[in-house]
């Protein structure tokens, strides 16, 4: 691994042509305009936050070692650092400019480690107590997600877990029209024009491939993981869990 730029960041695997390659792109292009609007974007992410951290099972003095897999611009790594203030907290992005603004946030933070590069190709340097990702898994293809997950799960240690907050389809068409308009009218509600709200959508059909709810928890339970439960759920997202076996 390298020392880039000026920043503890260092490069694994930066995501190259394809779809990924875009969707890096796309990020690198847009992540001080998508760290101003993404509260606008994501309903309930506050709460969402504070539920996945409460969730960690571990005391709050304790010395624990958690990754973040797709931190983009911080906010759930600020969020975990601040619970847990001994943690060794490991960001991990493939856009530079997200691992950048994340820097930015979680500067004063002694424990924190920056990785660029795509998080399917992390190599976890030792067994960590959580795995934290946000708003990132959609972007991962169904097919690819199971020897990814075991790879997740190899990489936990006993009483570690898996926490995730994601976007998801409905099981039946009615239900993702009634989710999809109520996500509509929360950015429109957040000030967002029709205009801005037929780019985000068109962004999120072309970027990503969200599965179906109970399909993903299933993909977790055949990669080994065990107490799959979803925590918080609000239409579309929601922010579930799966811990590896004592």
């Amino acid at each position: 691994m390298k020392e880039t730029g000026s920043f503890k960041n260092k490069v694994f695997c930066p995501s190259g042509d394809g779809r990924f390659g875009k969707i890096r792109k796309h990020f690198e292009r847009d992540a001080f305009v998508f760290d101003r609007v993404f509260f606008k974007i994501m309903p309930c992410y506050h709460e969402m936050m504070k539920a996945l951290v409460d969730a960690i099972p571990f005391s709050r003095g304790r010395r624990i070692r958690v990754v973040d897999l797709g931190c983009g611009t911080g906010n759930l790594s600020r969020e975990i650092i601040s619970a847990y203030p001994h943690t060794r907290l490991t960001c991990v992005d493939m856009a530079e400019n997200m691992i950048k603004m994340a820097e930015s946030k979680l500067a004063k933070e002694k424990n924190v480690d920056f990785f660029l590069g795509d998080i399917r190709d992390f190599a976890f340097p030792e067994k960590c107590h959580a795995i934290v990702s946000s708003m990132v898994l959609h972007h991962i293809e169904k097919k690819d997600k199971l020897e990814f997950y075991r790879k997740l799960n190899r990489s936990l240690s006993k009483g570690g877990g898996f926490y995730v907050i994601d976007i998801f389809l409905a099981s039946d068409s009615h239900l993702q029209s009634m989710y999809m308009d109520n996500w509509k009218a929360f950015m429109k509600g957040n000030g967002f024009s029709s205009r801005r709200i037929n780019y985000t959508l068109a962004r999120h059909r072309s970027e990503d491939r969200p599965v179906v709810l109970e399909d993903e928890l299933s993909i977790m339970r055949k990669a080994g993981f065990v107490k799959t439960e979803v925590i918080l759920k609000r239409y579309n997202f929601a922010l579930y869990r799966g811990c590896v076996k004592d």
